[in-house]
């Protein structure tokens, strides 16, 4: 089995409607974002002891992650025409890498991300993204061995096996040379790594993520502080998702939460530390 799953859900009639309205994501993009105050998750950080420094990509990644738990919605696995609830909640994590044919984007998974530690996925994170500019992730060099050797027109027909293999039969494609469940469920990208303010991030067809948030660079803004306009640190969180897995009103009850987290890391211990809220 390529991704493990628990029995199907009982679909809304709107849902089932969903479903049949689209293919897997060509169109049902939805988007939205949110501008929050960054300087209490920074100092957060800066004060968090870790053998590894953690970001602010993990910091969102474990909030992010918090966020879904409670939307559940969007941890799921579309296969032919239903919504199958994922077992656990990996996250996928964009990283940039620089090669002879100059950059290129790649990431690396962190497996069931709600059982770890802010720590722990800083150095899981540190981990993974040094084996891949090092050339060490086996299953990501065979991947792009395959992706160089192919035309683009016979790499539509590989991706159209792996898609058949992995997604619409739910098989573990480990035994064709293809990673199993590569992308997991849902995915982050710091655009800010490239010096952008704020971007939406549009959902590829081949990674079956339903969800994926832009983490932009922070910057100075005018805020509103206690009742008084005060020059703050700023940062835009875009959100984009799949809306045959959730609506408008799931997708801003996940911006709400981050935007608490972010407000407050103190106040939300067990999303950092696996302590109660």
């Amino acid at each position: 089995m390529n991704v493990e799953v628990g029995s199907p859900d009982e679909v809304t009639s709107y849902r089932k409607i969903a479903i049949a309205s689209w293919r897997h994501p060509r169109d049902p993009t939805t988007y939205g974002w949110i501008d929050v105050p960054v300087e209490a998750a920074e100092t957060y950080l800066k004060n968090h002891d870790s053998e590894v420094p953690a970001t602010l990509t993990h910091f969102l990644a474990l909030a992010l992650a918090d966020s879904i738990k409670r939307q559940p919605e969007f941890n799921r696995f579309l296969r032919a025409g239903k919504l199958y609830p994922r077992l656990s909640t990996d996250a996928f994590i964009t990283t940039l890498l620089r090669g002879k044919k100059g950059k290129d984007l790649s990431g690396f998974v962190i497996r069931n991300i709600t059982s770890k530690s802010l720590a722990e996925v800083a150095k899981e994170s540190a981990e993974e993204a040094d084996k891949l500019r090092k050339g060490e992730d086996k299953e990501m060099e065979a991947t792009q061995r395959r992706v160089n050797m192919l035309p683009a027109e016979f790499l539509r027909i590989a991706m159209w096996f792996q898609e058949l293999i992995a997604y619409r039969l739910n098989l573990n494609p480990r035994w064709v040379g293809m990673p199993k469940d590569r992308f997991g469920s849902f995915m982050i990208s710091n655009i800010g790594a490239l010096g952008l303010e704020k971007a939406f991030i549009p959902l590829s067809p081949y990674t079956r993520c339903p969800i994926i948030v832009g983490l932009g660079k922070p910057r100075e803004e005018a805020i509103v502080k206690d009742g008084e306009v005060a020059v703050g640190r700023v940062v835009t969180i875009s959100l984009t998702f799949d809306h045959r897995f959730a609506d408008g009103a799931q997708g801003a009850l996940v911006l709400r939460r981050l935007q608490k987290i972010f407000a407050n890391p103190e106040g939300f211990p067990s999303v950092f530390h696996l302590e109660d809220d």
